[in-house]
């Protein structure tokens, strides 16, 4: 046979898939989701959404969703994805837990980290009953649960606000403890980028020191005093964790791939020290809990090593990045602002150091920074929630689209945030002015956490931890912006859906000099 010959029978072959996938297929099944077309099969949308999602996302609610936020589909390498807009649908989604599952989400990811097969079948995969015989190493409420409502359990336990324990107070307060230690002129020097002054650029400023900040809050000192460069490889992790999240094979993912078994073999390293000398400073309960657990299921070292990278990750991923964005925006902002938050922040401070840790957060004592604080929320977030389908399923009205078995379920929470009937016609420009004029309902389109069950408990750390240390940052230093009009202003980069915060560009860090205030 001919090369014109082969081609064009492939290219016949070509126009038959392509009749057949975008024109037949839909009239045989009308109510499925309408799909973006694509060129390739198999392939699909897979090279567009590693390398810029909001393209392919606008384009699929510009060309198929309209304006009553219909669901359309994607496929991405054999998989299909509906993407959910609609608040009806959307509530549908969260409530029906059977049918769209959570747990198979997290396992994808799971198994993309690195965790066993062998790790699965005795923690996801184990039946709930021999979960609750095996665990009785704390009150846990034995109601035949899988270990994901465990992990959950002990999730809430350290995370939620109660007046039955200070689980959260206490890591609050660590966090805090140390940062008032090291946010010294003297100690951040070794960030400086220059000989004769404090100059940092503010992106990696943030990340390397608040990192440290809730490695220590979670696993004490012992693991930078074993492995220093933790918190270093993990910025790297953190950077590429977007391929993980995709499931990208390791051949495809090859510098991912070494990080994050460097990290892993730190984190083993880790757990083969006395456990008494890994406790013996650790402000955490949630940390010796969950290896209790993971150890009682006999979860194996190198898998309990990546369930605690994910912790690290769950604690250092999203929450530097809310800060570093919040102190940007504050410096890009005129002057009287950063005023307003020395000056409502104050009462809080006895000279440099914050005393009263309650008062930055009653509502109504700081509203400069909760203006500021929601308006980076709506602005800078670029989380997803995803679910897996586990049977054919109906949507409710509007419409009667049906979502497919072993589909999964994305909603991109970024969209909502720039609703302008909810927010405004200025909705794409930074503005916390808005959030004196809105109404209370309005913060409920702002989702930066995720909704349902599957919400992220960290919120209440992450509020916490960012609103003290932005007064702590601002009480103690002056930060001069170094560059001319506004190009200074670091870019986000919002090409990828996440689990939280946009990060920064490639190339798009911002540098300041910082000096100390007396």
């Amino acid at each position: 046979m001919s090369l014109l010959s082969s081609t064009l029978l492939l290219f016949g072959a070509w126009i038959i898939w392509r009749v057949w996938r975008f024109t037949l297929s839909p009239l045989i099944r009308p109510n499925d989701p309408k799909e973006l077309p694509y060129t390739i099969p198999f392939i699909g949308h897979a090279i567009s959404l590693f390398s810029n999602s909001t393209v392919v996302l606008t384009k699929g609610w510009r060309n198929l969703s309209g304006g009553d936020r219909q669901p359309f589909a994607l496929q991405a390498a054999g998989t299909s994805l509906h993407v959910i807009s609609h608040p009806k649908h959307m509530a549908e989604v969260f409530k029906n837990t059977q049918n769209f599952s959570f747990q198979g989400f997290v396992l994808d990811i799971l198994k993309a980290t690195g965790i066993s097969p062998g790790a699965i079948a005795k923690t996801y995969d184990l039946d709930p009953a021999i979960v609750d015989s095996k665990v009785d190493h704390f009150n846990y409420p034995k109601k035949d649960k899988h270990f994901e409502h465990l992990n959950r359990q002990l999730h809430l336990t350290q995370l939620s606000p109660s007046s039955q324990n200070d689980n959260l107070a206490s890591l609050d307060q660590s966090i805090l403890s140390w940062l008032q230690d090291h946010l010294t002129i003297q100690n951040l020097q070794q960030y400086s980028l220059a000989q004769d002054s404090l100059e940092v650029n503010l992106y990696s400023f943030i990340n390397n020191v608040f990192i440290q900040a809730g490695e220590h809050a979670y696993f004490g000192p012992a693991l930078s005093k074993l492995h220093p460069n933790v918190a270093k490889n993990f910025q790297i992790y953190d950077e590429l964790y977007w391929k993980d999240l995709y499931q990208l094979p390791p051949f495809l993912a090859p510098a991912l791939t070494s990080i994050k078994e460097k990290l892993i073999t730190q984190f083993k390293d880790y757990f083969s020290l006395p456990r008494e000398e890994r406790t013996a400073q650790n402000p955490s309960w949630f940390t010796p809990n969950l290896e209790l657990t993971l150890d009682a299921l006999g979860v194996e070292p190198r898998d309990k090593a990546v369930f605690f990278l994910m912790l690290y990750f769950a604690a250092n991923s999203n929450t530097p990045k809310l800060l570093f964005w919040l102190l940007a925006h504050l410096l890009s902002s005129p002057p009287s602002y950063l005023s307003q938050i020395r000056s409502e922040t104050s009462p809080a401070f006895t000279n440099q150091n914050l005393t009263d840790t309650t008062y930055i957060l009653k509502p109504g004592n700081c509203p400069t920074l909760e203006r500021f604080y929601l308006e980076v929320l709506r602005f800078r977030s670029n989380s997803i929630s995803a679910r897996r389908v586990t049977t054919d399923t109906v949507l409710p009205a509007p419409g009667s689209f049906v979502l497919r078995k072993g589909a999964k379920v994305m909603i991109p929470w970024r969209v909502f945030h720039f609703d302008e009937t909810v927010f405004g016609e200025d909705a794409k420009v930074f503005n916390p002015e808005r959030w004196e004029h809105l109404p209370a309902s309005a913060r409920g389109s702002v989702r930066p956490f995720g909704g349902g069950k599957s919400i992220c408990p960290g919120r209440y750390l992450a509020e916490r931890e960012v609103k003290k240390a932005v007064a702590l940052l601002v009480r103690r230093f002056d930060f001069e912006v170094l560059a001319e009009g506004d190009g200074w202003m670091p870019v986000g980069d919002d090409s990828r859906p996440g689990v939280g915060m946009m990060a920064v560009e490639k190339g798009g860090d911002s540098r300041v000099r910082i000096r100390g205030r007396e």
